[in-house]
């Protein structure tokens, strides 16, 4: 049977509870270990979070009552567990010397009496603020460490490109050659060997009409009788060689 502290509107109470308690009672921890140091602050707001964290006492009964109660449901780590039972105590003892510390510190002059409720005030808000640490992290820990490993994340690897096929093992076609036959688009064969000399078109030293007359044919009878063994014609013939010419 459900109880009042197990789940309502069918979520379960604990989580909505204790985020409540992990976020009011470090705010008004620390307000009052402000208020401690700071008599104008101590004036305008000690009394707003003596109240806020009076508000936080019966939240974290709450919470650690909706804790057992989830625990049964879906079982809760031991530390987790532990450390939640002492949350009530630790937030009603808070409390507590919070309230004395106001009402003494109003009434006496002392100063001594007033360093010492302080100190008292600052340690015990200390010990709260670690308590609450330590019960939200193992909670955490306990809900999202399967989840989100602390393993480091593997690295990608971008995946390695098809490799080109080497110039010397591709193979052309006469017909092939014949459909890049303008001037914006030229291919040529030399020798057995196929040039795509487009890059070079406008930059040949002879002028368009020369070279255009290579497009889409076999060049080999012009090219040779032009440049035979020139070295830099060839060497930048060489340049632009795409593969070999085949049989269809």
């Amino acid at each position: 049977m459900e109880s009042v502290f197990d789940v309502v509107a069918g979520l379960p109470v604990h989580p909505l509870v204790i985020h409540s308690v992990v976020v009011l009672v470090p705010l008004a921890a620390v307000g009052l270990v402000v208020a401690v140091f700071n008599s104008a602050f101590r004036k305008r707001f000690a009394v707003a979070l003596i109240v806020l964290l009076g508000i936080t006492v019966p939240l974290a009964f709450i919470a650690k009552e909706s804790g057992e109660a989830l625990a049964e449901r879906i079982g809760i780590t031991e530390r987790h567990e532990e450390l939640g039972e002492n949350v009530p105590l630790w937030v009603g003892v808070f409390f507590v010397v919070a309230v004395v510390w106001w009402l003494v510190t109003r009434r006496s002059a002392s100063i001594l009496v007033h360093r010492i409720l302080g100190g008292v005030m600052v340690l015990t808000a200390g010990q709260v603020m670690v308590v609450i640490f330590l019960v939200g992290h193992s909670g955490a820990e306990a809900t999202w460490g399967e989840t989100i490993p602390a393993a480091e994340l593997p690295v990608e690897t971008e995946s390695a490109a098809p490799e080109a096929p080497a110039v010397d093992d591709a193979v052309f076609t006469a017909d092939e050659v014949a459909m890049h036959s303008t001037a914006e688009d030229c291919w040529t064969i030399v020798d057995g060997s196929v040039y795509d000399v487009t890059p070079f078109v406008s930059r040949h030293p002879g002028g368009l009409a020369a070279i255009s007359t290579l497009c889409g044919g076999d060049g080999t009878a012009e090219f040779g009788g032009k440049h035979g063994s020139d070295s830099a014609p060839n060497s930048q013939l060489e340049s632009l060689k795409i593969g070999m010419l085949g049989t269809p």
